[in-house]
């Protein structure tokens, strides 16, 4: 189902690459406030049906594509004129077709939310021996226990915030991450350039790394089979939390 924030976000591109209007100049043409054009392109309220219409009977912007985002972006005719140039249209389609690509990568690497770490239960108490690692069975002495760890104690920081992800897939793997490790996500954590976080891209889940490059926020995989991702101002995009441990198999 769509969302009003990706109704906004369509009607946006519409306003900026179609019409080629600021949002005081657009606000004006339609006949609204300047912080009402803000609320619709936010998603904090949505885009009015008769607003849909004017802009489909006026401008040749599909109203159902608007809505839907399947389609294309104009209604136009071969008999019609249309009030922009071609080319504003065709670049906006390309865009289009790049957002579904992208989407389409990420939602077959989409990271799968095992569980909530639940605050208060406390796990089994381990003995943390004060030996070196060898192949044998180490015995626990008296004298050996250097202390009893409580797991959740030494890995969730924040456990009310704290979330269990299993990762698909092999988009990061020369971060030492791979397909079934489960990932401890603190989501109380503000992000850093360098960390490795868990986005939500076009509303899919993606484990990747965070950059900012010449202040450009960038979501980078560790593995050069895939491209980066420049996060822009027009896209669905939010960080959800940070990576803080993996948890292997062996």
């Amino acid at each position: 189902m769509q969302t009003k924030t990706q109704l906004g976000t369509r009607h946006r591109q519409v306003r900026e690459s179609i019409l080629r209007l600021s949002v005081a100049d657009y606000a004006a043409t339609i006949g609204v406030k300047v912080p009402t054009v803000y609320s619709w392109e936010s998603g904090r309220t949505g885009v009015p049906q008769e607003i849909l219409a004017l802009l489909e009977r006026r401008y040749g912007v599909s109203s159902g594509w608007l809505l839907t985002g399947s389609g294309s972006p104009t209604t136009m005719r071969d008999d019609t004129s249309p009030s922009q140039p071609k080319g504003a249209i065709e670049r906006l389609e390309e865009q289009i077709q790049a957002m579904k690509s992208v989407i389409a990568e990420l939602r077959a690497q989409a990271p799968l939310v095992v569980a909530p770490a639940l605050p208060g239960r406390s796990g089994p108490r381990i003995p943390m021996l004060s030996l070196g690692v060898s192949a044998g069975l180490p015995a626990a002495a008296d004298d050996t226990i250097e202390r009893e760890i409580d797991l959740a104690d030494m890995l969730l920081e924040h456990p009310e915030s704290t979330y269990f992800i299993r990762v698909v897939g092999d988009s990061m793997t020369d971060a030492g991450i791979s397909d079934g490790d489960t990932l401890i996500v603190d989501c109380a954590i503000q992000p850093r350039s360098g960390q490795i976080v868990i986005a939500k891209v076009y509303g899919e889940l993606t484990v990747k790394r965070y950059l900012k490059v010449e202040g450009r926020p960038i979501l980078r995989a560790e593995n050069r089979r895939y491209k980066d991702i420049e996060i822009t101002a027009d896209m669905d995009f939010t960080i959800v939390g940070v990576v803080r441990s993996c948890i292997k198999k062996l």
